[in-house]
């Protein structure tokens, strides 16, 4: 053997495997659609700090507005992965969809429903004009649980399609719109401007599947490595959220525009009680959702909350 040229040979190998940007190229990059910060979050930082590189994947965060055009984004594989909730999920599901829930990411309801300054309690509502993001979307579900909490129905008032909860609550500012759904920090800004909470669900800890993770069918078989990478350094990275609060307090700041640092840190407390350590979704609220789909739609009788889950990468 000639050994200069084998000396050569491992020299070019070896300087093969520190080529700056080599490990770079070796990055899945998924493109991740969300509905709102309030979940996404976590991901933010956990991307910010190198957890998910070290796996092997980088995240390209996609934001829209409302459950139900997120979903169609999804299914026309615009996103590899969607992060939203159960009633838009099941919905798009019972349309025919060919997609799963693999994990959990906040399981209680994190709302509260806010109204006009003139609005004090729930009989004032009827006739009124309530927005929600999109129709079929997780604020149009709470909205109708809301009101059946008051023992009204959505005959009793005018449901509207709004838009993304900074539009929600512009217009109900504006007069708009006379009540909407907000998250706690939403609904803790809107108080200091003189609009009253009439219902808040996150003191109830109501189970509730806010936000989950959704692939295609067809994903997850063709990426399955890519999808386990994912939720491994997920979990990595709730576990580093939850460990420290002051870097995670900052980054709900940057992403919510927040300079109040007490709102930021009740939407973080609201982050502890609802981010499951281990990724599992709530069946207890998949439940509850399917079942009130059913009520609405007799395709989702038959419907068993096992078949819209594929939890294998979760433990």
């Amino acid at each position: 053997m000639n050994v200069h040229r084998y000396v050569v040979e491992v020299a070019l190998v070896i300087s093969l495997l520190f080529v700056p940007g080599r490990a770079a190229a070796q990055l899945s990059t998924l493109r991740v659609g969300f509905n709102g910060f309030h979940g996404a979050a976590p991901l933010y930082l956990g991307e910010e700090i190198g957890i998910f590189k070290k796996h092997g994947v980088t995240l390209e965060m996609i934001f829209i507005a409302g459950g139900s055009l997120s979903l169609q984004a999804l299914v026309g594989k615009s996103l590899d992965l969607l992060m939203t909730g159960g009633p838009p999920f099941i919905n798009a599901y019972l349309s025919g969809a060919k997609i799963k829930i693999i994990a959990g990411v906040t399981n209680l309801l994190p709302y509260v429903l806010i109204a006009s300054g003139g609005i004090a309690t729930a009989e004032q509502l009827k006739g009124k004009k309530i927005g929600i993001s999109r129709f079929g979307s997780n604020t149009d579900f709470v909205v109708k649980l809301a009101l059946s909490q008051f023992g009204l129905s959505p005959n009793d008032v005018n449901i509207l399609q709004v838009g993304g909860s900074q539009a929600r609550l512009a217009a109900l500012k504006s007069g708009t719109i006379h009540a909407t759904i907000l998250s706690p920090e939403e609904a803790f800004v809107a108080q200091k401007v003189g609009l009253n909470p009439l219902l808040d669900f996150t003191e109830k800890g109501f189970e509730f599947p806010h936000v989950n993770f959704v692939v295609r069918d067809e994903y997850l078989e063709t990426q399955g490595r890519v999808v386990k990478s994912l939720i491994e350094a997920y979990l990595e990275t709730i576990r580093y959220f939850k460990a420290h609060k002051t870097e995670a307090v900052k980054k709900i700041m940057t992403l919510s525009r927040l300079d109040d640092r007490q709102i930021a840190e009740r939407s973080y407390d609201g982050y502890m009680r609802s981010l499951p350590d281990d990724g599992r979704p709530t069946l207890k609220g998949l439940k509850l959702v399917l079942d009130a789909v059913t009520k609405e739609n007799p395709r989702a009788k038959s419907l068993t909350v096992d078949q819209l889950l594929d939890l294998r990468f979760v433990r």
